[in-house]
């Protein structure tokens, strides 16, 4: 069926559908708050629009594993505020031990508690979050430690392994967050002897002393588990600031976050009172249109026909 539709007609049309598309467009920014959809809505945002949104994506990620490495490293800082409390606990039982008043039995009591610390050191070297062993460096799927009390130092070193791992701040910035067992608990001298220091050694001889009645040997223990003490807390420092680093590194993310997302909403975002009133203008339009085409006698039959 052909209709010859006039110039007029014809013009009206073409002005109807242009209404509708306008009113259709005011439509979807008010309801999804985006003025940029598609590469069709405004061709020379997208390339920007990609980028901000590129840089929203990565800065997730870097906060992600920012927070993934503040819970790792606040868990090493709690557990090694429980090795220092142990080791202080210990110091506290070597000083009763050394006294000329503690009879063989008093020392061989003092030397269960010792090995009940002894066994709270060597568990802390496992710590773990989420699966992963913390203290074990870049082997995390296992242990670095057992007690072993057949070894000189009263544990068994099940693997020998460096700690490498960083995590990157928004910048690409590394921050190192790791250290091993043998680093905090077992420090070495080159040749692979105790280091001052060091905390596994001071805990087993200050064990073998009491359990053999051995002042001398108590009294050295004792002057061995000072330096485990202050070598700890050395330890305990490096988590304390790489938290600290961890978190401002963080803070800084978030910040990025916010300014990224904004430049992104100031292109994409649509600007959602004059969406309405276009929406507003248009549905107005369009019906006093419609109302004008009803009256038109010459074509009674057309708007029932597009219907």
């Amino acid at each position: 069926m052909n209709l010859n539709v006039s110039s007029t007609t014809q013009q009206y049309l073409d002005n109807l559908d242009y209404i509708q598309t306008q009113m259709n467009k005011a439509q979807t920014e008010v309801s999804s708050g985006l003025a940029v959809q598609q590469a069709s809505d405004n061709p020379a945002a997208i390339g920007t629009i990609f980028e901000d949104q590129t840089q929203i994506a990565m800065n997730q990620q870097v906060q992600t594993n920012l927070g993934s490495a503040q819970t790792e490293l606040s868990t090493a800082d709690t557990s090694l505020q429980s090795a220092v409390s142990a080791v202080v606990n210990a110091i506290s039982l070597a000083t009763q031990g050394a006294s000329s008043t503690s009879t063989a039995q008093d020392r061989a009591n003092l030397a269960i508690q010792v090995a009940g610390l002894q066994q709270t050191l060597v568990n802390l070297s496992q710590t773990t979050v989420n699966g992963l062993y913390i203290f074990s460096g870049d082997q995390q799927t296992q242990p670095s430690y057992k007690l072993d009390p057949a070894q000189p130092e009263g544990v068994q070193q099940l693997l020998t392994t460096t700690a490498t791992r960083t995590i990157s701040d928004a910048n690409g910035a590394p921050i190192a967050i790791a250290k091993t067992a043998q680093e905090i608990f077992d420090a070495q001298n080159p040749p692979g002897t105790p280091a001052p220091g060091n905390v596994f050694n001071a805990i087993n001889s200050l064990l073998t002393s009491l359990q053999s009645n051995n002042t001398a040997g108590i009294t050295a223990a004792n002057d061995s588990l000072q330096s485990a003490n202050t070598y700890l807390n050395g330890q305990l420092a490096f988590y304390g600031e790489a938290d600290d680093r961890v978190s401002s590194a963080l803070a800084v993310a978030q910040k990025f976050q916010v300014q990224e997302k904004s430049d992104l909403g100031q292109v994409q975002n649509a600007n959602l009172a004059s969406a309405a009133l276009e929406l507003t203008q248009t549905q107005t339009q369009q019906q006093a249109a419609l109302s004008a085409a009803a009256k038109i006698e010459q074509i009674p039959n057309l708007f029932s026909f597009l219907g």
